[in-house]
């Protein structure tokens, strides 16, 4: 049915390039294809080895892939690398190919990864503004986006042969954000979880919704839409995808809790769950599977992170890690290589590029300035500063290009090749410029913000936890002083490896109540932390940890101002309903009461140990 359910098009150009990068073995007759997997062990020595030896450049890691890739790319482009024929195909293979691998290989591991290590509480308060970023917002988005197009051809700068429907297919494409290096860069910084979980899930529900709409506009200009509403069939797509995620999520629950300490088993599961959701919704059901693996995602990483076994926990957000790893090492080396290879333009296009680029931003930043009334006022809310980064931080990544991809591989009865390589080449450069100029510069702008900047109470603890250990070395130091054995030894040498006392960086004494609002909110997170740690040594229960920590998680949101005296939810743990002691005694339901009865009990004293 569509394009990006499996049903590409062949056009002459896919079949040249894949006669270009499969060898023929002719005395078996048998062809081989060693492209892919030469691809692959480059691109894996290329990113372990830029994240190596590259440590200190002021680019991203996925910004230095993309520069590596272009490079590679324009190398192979002007015939440089002929004379290594293995490793030209292979770049002719990572140039050629197929979007529908890109979307049914990689998305399902770089969302579900997303989604797994979000923080299922944290998400819930900052969804409403992701929402209202992903679906107002992105309608908006597009809008004037193809507006902006469509005026382009109206000015006569470029762009004549374009209609609406052309337009507005390339605003949702351009409006499909990749925060990828803006999120590990807040990470790196030490900025608020709630930062970027923010950026992180309104990039989840943004990729699904421009998918969605891309495919609207896509199924209408190739002649394949259905004759049903468009709006209803939005929402058929999108709500159908978050129910199928929702389905498999809690099958994938049910089946682990009954496993025990099996790591292959239940990483297997994991695995299996996220690659036939994305296939079920994609293939079978023709429904968002971006967003089927969103509900996925949340549910096992949120929900069923309590039901996986404790000694594997660890080992499943480190094989997801990698997983993520590589496939951004994949991805961004890809997206370098077709930039390079298969951009057409001329020197118009430039300019129109530049328009583009500085266009999106404007439109960004109308969108968020128009939703920012309601965004401020639902979960955290939403600061001006916070806002600022929030319309920087829209990188454009590997999902748009994807997707102008199946366009550039569309017959030409439907669209003109030279539309196909002017959406190749513009999506091909918003995504180059926004990873190259935003995702680089960010780091700055965020300083200038002072958004890492801490809190005066939070210094005076960070330099107190630092001077105690100095204090601590430098008393052990005089006393081995005095030891007979080593009393001789070079003890000023020693001394230059003791940690340096930040006793000139003086910290104001902070008032009473600003140290007591920090304090509660260290001893929450140790407490936290601390429900965990019984979790995985088998003190605590599954349903009790979950609750516990649920519970950790609202007073934080207080932010310290209530006293921990006067917090009611243990309190509230510990008490068993009074209803089920009556309905226990009733003859239909007493049976299902008293087993219930009995849980919470249990749950209860769990809670209270």
């Amino acid at each position: 049915q569509e394009d990006l359910h499996g049903d590409s098009h062949n056009t002459t150009e896919h079949i040249s390039a894949e006669d270009s990068v499969h060898g023929e073995d002719h005395e078996s007759g048998h062809k081989t294809d060693t492209a892919p997997l030469l691809f692959i062990i480059m691109s894996l020595i290329i990113g372990v080895s830029t994240r190596h030896f590259v440590k200190k450049s002021p680019f991203p890691f996925t910004v230095l892939l993309l520069i590596i890739g272009l490079a590679l790319g324009v190398a192979n482009r002007l015939g440089y690398l002929d004379m290594v024929t293995s490793i030209s195909e292979a770049i002719k293979f990572a140039a050629n190919i197929d979007p529908h691998m890109l979307l049914y290989i990689f998305l399902p591991i770089l969302i579900f990864e997303a989604s797994y290590a979000m923080d299922l509480h944290t998400f819930k308060k900052t969804s409403t503004n992701a929402i209202i970023l992903a679906v107002p917002g992105i309608l908006m988005a597009l809008g004037m986006t193809g507006a902006l197009a469509m005026g382009l051809g109206y000015a006569g700068i470029g762009l004549m042969d374009w209609d609406w429907s052309l337009a507005l297919m390339f605003g949702a494409i351009v409006s499909a954000t990749d925060p990828g290096a803006v999120v590990a860069l807040l990470k790196e910084l030490g900025a608020s979880k709630k930062w970027g979980t923010s950026i992180e899930g309104e990039s989840l529900l943004n990729d699904g919704t421009a998918i969605v709409l891309f495919m609207v506009f896509f199924l209408g200009i190739t002649g394949q839409a259905t004759d049903g509403s468009p709006i209803v069939e939005f929402f058929r797509v999108a709500f159908g995808g978050l129910l199928i995620g929702t389905v498999f999520g809690y099958i994938v629950i049910n089946w682990v809790k009954h496993v025990f300490n099996d790591a292959l088993v239940e990483t297997s599961l994991v695995i299996a769950s996220a690659y036939l959701t994305f296939f079920v919704a994609e293939h079978t059901f023709h429904v968002s599977g971006v967003l089927g693996l969103v509900a996925l995602g949340l549910i096992i990483g949120g929900v069923g992170r309590s039901r996986i076994s404790p000694q594997v926990e660890h080992f499943m957000h480190e094989f997801w890690e990698l997983a993520g790893f590589i496939a951004n090492c994949l991805i961004f080396l890809i997206v370098g290589i077709v930039v390079a290879e298969r951009s057409v333009f001329s020197l118009n296009d430039f300019l129109l590029l530049g328009i583009f680029y500085l266009g999106i931003h404007v439109v960004r930043a109308i969108v968020i300035v128009s939703l920012y009334p309601f965004m401020k006022r639902a979960g955290y809310g939403l600061p001006k500063k916070d806002a600022i980064i929030v319309w920087f931080g829209a990188l454009r990544g590997a999902i748009g290009l994807a997707l102008a991809l199946i366009v550039a591989g569309v017959d030409d009865k439907y669209i003109p090749a030279h539309i196909k390589d002017e959406f190749l080449f513009f999506t091909a450069g918003i995504v180059t410029l926004t990873l190259l100029i935003n995702a680089s510069t960010i780091k700055y702008l965020v300083s200038y913000l002072g958004l890492t900047k801490i809190s005066p109470a939070k210094a005076s603890m960070l330099n107190n936890a630092q001077q105690y250990p100095h204090e601590r070395t430098a008393n052990q130091i005089e006393r081995l002083k005095t030891d007979r054995f080593i009393k001789k030894s070079n003890w000023k040498l020693v001394e230059t490896y003791l940690p340096h006392d930040k006793q000139e960086e003086v910290i104001e004494d902070v008032a009473g109540k600003e140290a007591i609002v920090e304090l509660r909110k260290r001893f929450l997170e140790a407490e936290k932390s601390s429900y965990w740690h019984q979790f995985k040594d088998g003190i605590l229960g599954p349903n009790a940890v979950k609750i516990l920590s649920d519970n950790i998680s609202h007073l934080l949101d207080e932010g310290g101002v209530v006293p921990l005296s006067e917090r009611k939810d243990l309190e509230e743990d510990w008490k068993v309903p009074e209803i089920l002691d009556k309905v226990r005694s009733w003859p239909i339901v007493g049976k299902w009461a008293k087993n219930w009865y009995l849980d919470r009990m249990m749950l209860s004293y769990d809670c209270c140990v």
